[in-house]
């Protein structure tokens, strides 16, 4: 599953151009379209990962997120083309927490998202945590060995506090 990524850096991920309705009352991205753009980006990573839409079909397992943490730099305006980048940053039997960035053309970062998720498996009764599959766990393994030397990223974690003086 994780053939084509680089040791030692993060996956390429998703890739788009912001849309004329993903603008705002600014003139730049809305909030929502990035979370739109992350959200997108984790549909890629499950498709790495082994639980594309007809692994889905066929196990009945699936991803929730528990949590999801956005960080924003720079404003992306309409027509942009945006790319995502994508690296594990700790993963058990059940869970993984990612980190995603969004750079322009240019390589500048303009915004970033943590996000916890959780292996689910969906039933006639609803959803229950479930552990990966045999498949979704080597794949987890080889892309944790492949991230564990890059540096912890400094806004991991850091939630949302105002700074008093």
């Amino acid at each position: 599953m994780i053939a084509h990524a680089k040791p030692h850096a993060p996956l390429d991920i998703y890739a788009t151009t912001v849309a004329n309705d993903w603008i705002d009352y600014n003139g730049h991205m809305n909030d929502a379209a990035y979370a739109l753009v992350f959200s997108r980006s984790v549909d890629a990573l499950m498709d790495r990962i082994g639980l594309d839409a007809a692994a889905r079909k066929h196990t009945g397992q699936s991803l929730y997120t528990l949590q999801m943490m956005l960080h924003y730099f720079r404003e992306a305006r309409v027509g942009e083309a945006l790319a995502v980048t994508c690296r594990l940053i700790e993963h058990d039997e059940k869970r993984m927490r990612i980190w995603l960035e969004l750079f322009d053309a240019k390589g500048e970062r303009l915004a970033a998202s943590e996000q916890l998720l959780l292996s689910v498996a969906l039933g006639e009764d609803g959803a229950r945590a479930a552990p990966w599959t045999h498949e979704t766990q080597a794949a987890l393994d080889a892309l944790r060995k492949l991230h564990a030397s890059m540096p912890h990223p400094v806004e991991a974690g850091a939630g949302v506090a105002m700074t008093r003086t």
